[in-house]
């Protein structure tokens, strides 16, 4: 626990510079903003934590274990943020604006994944989107990309 305590410590106070070496850091920056969506509403629903641990098996090509372990890392890095700039900077200087959508989409995905989409759910989305500088328009097509995608999946 300290370990994984000093990993992040290390990950929101150093430079970040675009690399291979941080992939893992980006992937628990993208799930540690997927687990603040599925907790965002009060309540961590099973449906969204299935639907986020599909997310990051497709999206990040992880085992079952290694998707477990990310998403515990990820509620840790979550309770002890102070703001989601950190998460979005790193995400922002290395991912292209296809990559950000792609993100948008996936958070949207858990927001309809227990069929309700709480207001703090919505702001949520809408905030990361604007710190991932992403667009009205582009914040409306990955909710309907979104939407499609649940629908081809149920």
């Amino acid at each position: 626990m300290l370990a994984m305590l000093q990993r992040l410590k290390q990950l929101l106070s150093q430079e970040q510079q675009p690399s291979a070496s941080n992939e893992n850091d980006l992937k628990l920056a993208a799930a540690t903003l997927m687990f603040e969506l599925v907790r965002s509403d009060g309540d961590v629903d099973d449906a969204e934590i299935q639907q986020m641990q599909a997310i990051l098996h497709s999206q990040f090509n992880l085992t079952s274990d290694e998707v477990t372990i990310l998403i515990d890392e990820a509620k840790s890095s979550a309770e002890d943020a102070i703001s989601l700039q950190g998460f979005t900077r790193q995400i922002c200087d290395n991912w292209s604006n296809d990559q950000r959508m792609k993100l948008l989409e996936y958070l949207w995905m858990l927001a309809f994944a227990d069929d309700y989409i709480d207001s703090n759910e919505r702001h949520l989305v809408r905030k990361v989107a604007g710190l991932l500088y992403l667009t009205d328009r582009q914040i409306n097509v990955a909710r309907e990309n979104a939407k499609r995608e649940l629908a081809r999946n149920h």
